[in-house]
């Protein structure tokens, strides 16, 4: 292979890494282009042009001030002209789902585009009155305590299930231990009735999938504690039973599957009620049935004794992110209190709140395409959505001023 096809090919090679790097994080990390330039840098002639397109195209829903008009429409004035002109071309490209916004963008060329981004960017937002600044932003916001959303109900549990999930009463289960796919499993049982616990299944009832789920994360990420009830069985004759058990439960109680409720810990009082209502089937589960309809009451009593002797361990849940944490995250971005330096990010602070909300969901959901956002965005919860918008909707938007900088001259040896 002659050194000028090696040449050739190192290029294509970089020229693919490129591409592929563009397609994996969006249009909005690629570097700026010579057109878009002239967006930061905009003549009075290219305002003058800006407006008109506003006057035409934008102004009923954006309004010519860039505020907005209706509960779930982006304030446009003080945004980024990179990044407006961006979006833009994504709804012409149908990149981005929106018929009215995709017929609109495609009567615009180029100039128009980029005349009416930088008219936008050129105004200042101007936030309702009943915004804060940063100082003054409402505390909860910013507290430290990702499961604040779901507290109310974690204190109904506590009633029964201790503060942490670590019952000190006996014949009531520990919830740590157990991931939190396995407690959403029990919660659904309990509320369709296949777990017959009449409280149980009033209160499971009640309770909304996106609270489930995060009960179940705030169980798993405690630590747990081993149970003080361990019975009166006979621990090695219910170690010598437990082989048995092993294949799914673990030798020492601790399930490696996520569908499968660790044993190791647990009150073992409780044990024995959970194993007569899978006899009686008033736990519905064929597989466990089989398992246990031998078993005789002095056996279920040394099971639980050996289980409730063992070392609890805690499962491998990645704990949910403070709202602090979250929005280190959107800084890298964003910019400090969401005012972006980067002209190809948006501006977050003094955004509308709602569409911020709603914004969030859809990268969340995956309805709208950007894969660094749906890969920052998969975990985040409804009481994250809501603590974030309105966050970032509270505070001072600020312009940023682009300046020119003269190339450096070549020297010729």
């Amino acid at each position: 292979m002659t050194k000028a096809i090696q040449l050739l090919l190192l290029a294509l090679i970089t020229l693919l890494g490129t591409a592929v790097a563009v397609a994996q994080h969006g249009a909005a990390t690629k570097p700026i282009q010579e057109q878009e330039r002239a967006a930061l840098f905009p003549s009075a002639h290219m305002l003058d042009t800006g407006r008109s397109v506003a006057e035409t195209a934008c102004q009923k829903c954006h309004g010519l001030d860039g505020m907005g008009k209706g509960g779930n429409v982006p304030y446009l004035a003080g945004q980024r002209a990179v990044y407006l002109y961006r979006v833009l071309k994504s709804y012409q490209e149908h990149d981005r789902q929106n018929d009215t916004m995709q017929h609109i963008s495609s009567l615009l060329n180029e100039d128009a585009l980029l005349s009416v981004s930088a008219y936008y960017a050129s105004l200042t937002l101007a936030p309702p009155a009943r915004k804060a600044s940063p100082d003054t932003a409402d505390s909860t916001i910013m507290e430290d305590d990702p499961f604040t959303g779901i507290r109310p109900t974690i204190r109904k549990c506590s009633k029964c299930h201790g503060d942490t999930g670590n019952s000190t009463a006996s014949g009531v289960p520990n919830l740590t231990t157990q991931s939190a796919e396995y407690f959403d499993l029990a919660m659904q049982a309990y509320a369709d009735g296949s777990r017959g616990h009449r409280l149980m299944g009033r209160f499971a009832s009640k309770l909304d999938k996106q609270t489930i789920e995060e009960l179940g994360v705030y169980y798993a990420v405690q630590k747990p504690v081993m149970t003080e009830v361990v019975g009166d069985g006979d621990a090695a004759a219910g170690k010598k039973l437990a082989a048995d058990c092993a294949q799914c439960h673990g030798e020492d109680g601790n399930a490696s599957s996520a569908k499968t409720p660790s044993l190791a810990g647990q009150d073992a009082r409780y044990f024995g009620k959970a194993i007569a209502a899978y006899q009686d089937e008033s736990r519905q589960h064929e597989g466990m049935h089989k398992a246990v309809t031998g078993l005789t009451e002095s056996q279920v009593s040394d099971l639980a004794a050996f289980y409730a002797g063992q070392e609890p361990l805690q499962r491998k849940v990645r704990a949910p992110l403070t709202t602090r944490q979250w929005l280190k995250r959107c800084e890298r971005c964003h910019g400090d209190n969401g005012n972006s330096t980067d002209p190809r990010f948006p501006v977050l602070a003094g955004q509308n709140e709602q569409y911020l909300r709603a914004t969030l969901k859809s990268y969340e959901e995956g309805t709208r395409q950007a894969p660094t956002m749906h890969v920052m965005t998969e975990s985040l919860t409804a009481t994250d959505i809501e603590r974030i918008a309105k966050h970032y909707a509270s505070l001072q938007p600020k312009s940023v001023l682009y300046i020119r900088l003269p190339c450096p001259q070549s020297t010729t040896d």
